[in-house]
């Protein structure tokens, strides 16, 4: 029997399947579909899924509700990240493509039941069958008490700490504390179990400038001695060290710490100068501080700090210690005196449609988790002065004895600047491991993926899985693994760990990488505590510097491919 091959093509496109050697075959169908539980709200829900092979050439996902067609992924540019990733192929259209495998669903009623599927959508515009069906309830609606009901102001100058908190402690399990539309001044905040914080459009959190407001001598590691300053919001367990559940982040509005001066063109003092290439003077906090330089002078004064001792006790933006069950999602988050969003010892966190906005400041983190198990980080904005999302683990022989930092999943972000996009350490004791970043891209960045420790520190971190990210405009590397870090700030006086950390079981595929500032990829090791079985695969770097390798081993390249620049400097 003759068979017109042309005529079996065309027949192809027109029905919507794709031929593969032979066979007829749709996409795979996406597996995984959730809907983590702490996402879900009395009027909307997050759906995430895992997406199929790379080969099968997936573009879009369409979301099905109740058996109806609701979304498609490809279209759905309803979070500043999904616009940025969607713009970032405009300028680099040979990058690895990213395709978003999450959505929210809104407008649904407090306590109804839907059901959920996902189908993959190749570039024939083929569908896949379903993924795994997803049966699920909004909320019932709680309780919502207004700030300005417990008498808070939100004229920019009114001190509300006690109103706020007022709210927040009268606030019933599964209610809701909304501060409105304003610009509401307080000092620091405590949350509890079973809560929403919700900041609305056009209202704005703001910390205020005066250092007593914010309690002393509270310790973020316990293997260290330094005491610190808490956070704008706060929550940890009571007397009783249960941890606290349930706690969420949520609404349109910015929380701002109150940290740094800004110049007439709302530039950040530190970074303005920074980037003109002018030193920073004496004394510089003082100088161009606000909040981070009365707390300075504040334990110079009461606590006889010199003022290298007091500056890495500032106050963080948002503290949660020990809480199990987090959401943030929505908000605007900038201008922390020190870092941003600090997690430790929290489980099951879900970071989500977040824009994190503290480039001009010092230092910026945007997240730190630590000693917990489970975060999800997708669809935010990342612009910090220093490492976007950070994982630490602990610091020598105490922090060896600590639980390991695990279970991580960051996806479909857009990331900017900062020391690094996705950092393990320089804290890593007790190791971080189970860590897999996919489907982001990297613009301007100093490194992708970045992974730092020294030899009192101890352990490291495996298991790692770094696929399917596109990234330009590096002004390091696309990749470090070092054991030859040193913070000047960091705390030395501690037990050395058993032994010195290292980072194995590595694996970076599938990204493309446009210039590189230094070396593309660099490994360095020490001969006692060997980087170990790292494999980089279908990787593409154009305008790359050369590689450094040095102590390691079992370092695989499968088609690895760098133009311009010669390949290796070992």
């Amino acid at each position: 029997m003759f068979i017109n091959k042309k005529k079996v093509a065309a027949l192809a496109c027109v029905i919507g399947l794709s031929l593969s050697q032979g066979v007829w075959a749709n996409p795979a169908a996406p597996t995984g579909l959730t809907a983590p539980g702490q996402a879900v709200t009395d009027n909307s829900l997050s759906l995430i899924w895992d997406r199929p092979a790379k080969d099968d050439e997936v573009v879009s996902y369409n979301v099905y509700m109740d058996g109806k067609l609701v979304a498609q992924t490809a279209k759905d540019f309803s979070s500043e990240a999904k616009q940025e990733i969607r713009d970032f192929y405009t300028a680099s259209p040979q990058g690895q493509k990213v395709v978003s495998h999450n959505y929210r669903v809104t407008g649904l009623q407090p306590g109804s039941k839907h059901s959920f599927t996902v189908r993959a959508v190749d570039a024939k515009g083929a569908e896949s069958v379903d993924s795994n069906k997803l049966s699920t309830a909004t909320l019932t609606a709680g309780a919502r008490l207004d700030v300005t009901k417990y008498g808070a102001v939100g004229d920019g100058s009114t001190l509300n700490t006690q109103a706020i908190q007022k709210a927040i402690d009268a606030c019933p399990a599964g209610g809701t504390v909304v501060v409105p539309a304003g610009n509401f001044k307080t000092g620091s905040l405590w949350l509890k179990s079973d809560m929403t914080l919700e900041v609305q459009k056009d209202a704005t959190l703001l910390g205020t400038e005066d250092p007593s407001a914010y309690p002393y001598h509270y310790k973020l590691y316990s293997y260290l001695s330094d005491e610190r300053y808490f956070s704008l919001l706060n929550a940890r367990p009571g007397q009783d060290g249960k941890q606290l559940q349930n706690i969420r982040i949520v609404g349109e509005g910015t929380i701002d710490g109150n940290g740094w001066k800004m110049d007439e063109k709302g530039n950040y003092l530190y970074r303005a100068r920074a980037k003109k290439g002018e030193p920073l003077p004496a004394n510089h906090v003082s100088k161009i501080g606000v909040l981070a330089a009365n707390q300075v002078a504040a334990l110079e004064k009461n606590e006889g700090l010199d003022e290298n001792k007091a500056y890495p006790r500032r106050s963080s933006l948002i503290l949660l210690k020990g809480v199990d069950h987090v959401y943030v999602t929505g908000v605007t988050l900038k201008n922390p005196a020190n870092h941003t969003l600090v997690l430790q010892k929290c489980n099951d966190v879900v970071v989500e449609n977040t824009n994190f906005q503290t480039f001009n400041c010092n230092n910026g983190d945007g997240i730190e988790f630590g000693h917990g198990k489970g975060l999800k980080v997708y669809d935010n904005v990342f612009n910090n002065g220093d490492d976007c999302v950070n994982f630490a683990a602990g610091q020598g022989a105490k922090g060896e004895k600590g639980a390991p930092t695990e279970d991580i999943w960051i996806f479909n972000n857009s990331f900017h600047h900062g020391h690094g996009a996705v950092v393990m350490g320089s804290h890593t004791a007790a190791y971080i491991q189970k860590l897999l970043a996919e489907d982001n891209v990297i613009d301007g960045t100093e490194i992708a993926l970045r992974m730092k420790t020294n030899p009192a520190n101890g352990g490291g971190a495996r298991d790692v899985l770094f696929r399917n990210n596109a990234a330009r405009n590096l002004t390091k590397n696309f990749f470090i693994a070092t054991t030859a870090y040193s913070d000047p700030n960091a705390k030395t006086d501690f037990p050395k760990a058993s032994k010195a950390g290292s980072f194995y079981n590595i694996r970076v595929e599938d990204c493309t990488v446009e210039k590189t500032g230094k070396a593309a990829i660099e490994i360095v090791g020490l001969p006692e505590a060997k980087h170990h079985d790292i494999n980089f695969k279908n990787i593409t770097i154009d305008k790359g510097q050369p590689w450094i390798i040095t102590n390691a081993e079992n370092i695989d390249f499968d088609n690895v491919k760098q133009s311009n620049t010669p390949i290796n400097k070992f």
